[in-house]
């Protein structure tokens, strides 16, 4: 059995001249008997992450044949790449956004990320539900606006621009698009400072505090030493693959045009290879408490970025798939929009991974978190904000139930992110304004 740990533990060392602090998971030492509070009695929180990615859903493809719980439904076509995740996955359907539609790919994304018309311009005039979630979550974190990152940085030709997390109105978070960079800064536990990332290249972090992992290993129980060695052997094995990547961009490769000209964008940015580096990134931050709070962009509002990953070509999806415009005729925009839906979920399945296989108090992340998964718009080529495609997954520490195809008769999308804020610690008693104003959350989720 382990000895008592304190719950802000690190191990700390020197790298390059700079002190550094390496935070830690959650270890059994740090909680008490039942592994669902810290052994002083506070509470452990749950995690909120925002997950979007752009150019909707096909209802036909997206929604589950049957509703219900557990063996009463099965995954749709859409979220076959999410079958493995069904305990934490509850599909929300036939919810409809009744704010206006007076700016395509802007107002419906304002509605379900905000409760509010998006403003011209493509602002918003409210807080974002991750925001609302910040100062009851995470306000005692390294982090306390969270972390914000994104996949693809091509343009949705306006949008929302590429932000999905907003403070308030002018106020957004834009994503980092650099696993490099997001490692240097989780390591700094400073949302302020951001390391160069070469010193991290010049001498493994693991080096540095040795001494002091071994010190705290020999007070650890087996379980403890155990969830200790996995996470230093996870990290070690992150740095050696983000070390890779700076390599070969250090060996003289071609100007990439989307870091030369990063709003012409690149068809090719969209990776599941980078959709992973985030992941552990995230798992990480979430695990070791440097914040509760994320947003994962995976595409922008009415991204016009490629998926040649996913067999589509170096076309833009939006214009090829979304709108099935390909010059191979509507049939085939049809099928290739369908795949790059599921290439899309793909990309969320990397996160989910890592947070099912991370363990967390007395189960898992994926047990501790909220991920709420949305797009901007509903069927793309009618641009319609009706049966809007809307995922929670994950348990947020047993408050909601998951294993769920809840299927409404046109309620607004609003009650979605309220009934999160609810389950999630928020006393509001309402969400949004005028048409998309809700006062009532969804009980067929909640635990």
């Amino acid at each position: 059995m382990s000895r008592p740990i304190p719950r802000r533990t690190v191990l700390r060392g020197v790298l390059g001249g700079a002190a550094i602090a390496l935070p830690l998971p959650r270890l059994a030492g740090m909680l008490d008997g039942n592994g669902t509070a810290y052994a002083g009695g506070a509470a452990l929180k749950p995690r909120y992450l925002t997950w979007f990615f752009g150019n909707g859903a096909d209802p036909s493809q997206w929604v589950p044949a049957a509703q219900g719980v557990g063996a009463a439904w099965a995954v749709s076509p859409s979220l076959m790449p999410l079958a493995e995740f069904k305990p934490w996955l509850s599909v929300l359907s036939g919810y409809d956004v009744k704010v206006p539609a007076i700016y395509a790919h802007k107002s419906a994304p304002a509605a379900v990320l905000t409760g509010t018309q998006a403003m011209d311009g493509g602002d918003v005039q409210a807080a974002s539900i991750d925001q609302l979630l910040a100062p009851i979550l995470s306000a005692d974190t390294a982090f306390p606006s969270g972390i914000h990152v994104g996949i693809s940085n091509v343009t949705g030709a306006g949008a929302l621009d590429f932000n999905i997390s907003f403070t308030g109105p002018n106020s957004p978070n834009p994503p980092n698009y650099s696993p490099a960079n997001l490692f240097a800064t989780l390591l700094s536990l400073s949302g302020t400072q951001e390391p160069d990332p070469s010193l991290f290249r010049r001498k493994k972090i693991l080096d540095a505090v040795a001494g002091d992992a071994a010190e705290l290993r020999a007070r650890l129980g087996v379980e403890d030493k155990v969830r200790l060695d996995r996470h230093l052997d996870g990290l070690d094995q992150l740095q050696t693959q983000i070390d890779a990547t700076i390599g070969a961009a250090d060996c003289g490769l071609p100007i990439d045009p989307d870091v030369a000209y990063p709003e012409r964008g690149d068809d090719g940015s969209v990776s599941l290879a980078r959709c992973a580096a985030f992941a552990d990134l995230i798992a990480f931050a979430f695990s070791c408490d440097l914040t509760r709070i994320a947003t994962h962009v995976f595409s922008c509002a009415a991204c016009h970025a490629g998926y040649p990953e996913a067999g589509l070509g170096n076309v833009t999806f939006h214009e090829d798939f979304g709108h099935r415009l390909s010059p191979m005729g509507t049939d085939y925009g049809t099928t290739g929009f369908h795949t790059g839906v599921q290439y899309s979920m793909s990309g969320l399945a990397e996160l989910l991974r890592r947070f099912r296989d991370m363990p967390d108090g007395d189960g898992n992340l994926l047990d501790n978190s909220v991920i709420y998964v949305t797009s901007c718009v509903g069927l793309p080529w009618d641009h319609l904000m009706t049966d809007f495609p809307m995922l929670v997954v994950g348990k947020g520490g047993g408050v909601l139930r998951g294993d769920i195809h809840h299927r409404a008769a046109g309620e607004n999308t609003s009650k979605i992110p309220f009934t999160l804020l609810q389950a999630l610690g928020s006393d509001a008693t309402s969400f949004g304004t005028a048409e998309g104003l809700v006062t009532d959350v969804i009980p067929e989720i909640l635990a």
